[in-house]
C-alpha cells in the first residue's frame, strides 16, 4: 500500500493535515499557510491535528511514507554508485555488486509473495 492509498482511509480532514505537513499536495506550487489551511479544513486551530499526530495511525502513516520515499533514494543511490564504479572506483564497485546481489534476493522474495497471494488473477469470471 502506498500513502495516498492509506490516506483515501481517513477523513478527508485527516487526509489534507497530512498532505499538507508533509508538503505531499502536488497540486499547489506555494504550500498553504497553517491559517490557510486551517480555513481549508473548517477549523480554528490545528490543535487536535497535533494530538492526532501522536497517535498510533498517525505513525503508521509516516512509516509508509518514509518507506515510499526509501525507494526512490534507493534508486539515486543506486545511480550514483553505478556512476563511481564504471569510473573504476573499487569501494562503489563493491558496492554496487551488494546492492545488485540485494535487489535481486528483494525480487525473488517479491515474486514468491506475489504467486502466493494472486492466486485467482488468471481465472476468467463468466
Amino acid at each position: 500500500m502506498n500513502i495516498y492509498e492509506a490516506l483515501n482511509k481517513l477523513t478527508w480532514k485527516k487526509k489534507e493535515y497530512f498532505l499538507w505537513k508533509h508538503n505531499l499536495s502536488v497540486l499547489r506550487e506555494v504550500p498553504l499557510t497553517e491559517e490557510e489551511l486551517c480555513k481549508r479544513i473548517q477549523s480554528k486551530s490545528l490543535s487536535y491535528m497535533k494530538k492526532w499526530e501522536k497517535t498510533e495511525q498517525y505513525h503508521n502513516l509516516v512509516n509508509i511514507m518514509i518507506e515510499s520515499q526509501a525507494g526512490k533514494d534507493l534508486e539515486d543511490i543506486y545511480a550514483i554508485v553505478k556512476e563511481k564504479a564504471l569510473t573504476g572506483d573499487e569501494k562503489s564497485i563493491k558496492l554496487l555488486l551488494d546492492l545488485q546481489k540485494q535487489v535481486q534476493a528483494y525480487n525473488k522474495q517479491s515474486t514468491k509473495v506475489n504467486k502466493s497471494t494472486n492466486t485467482y488473477d488468471d481465472l476468467e469470471l463468466e
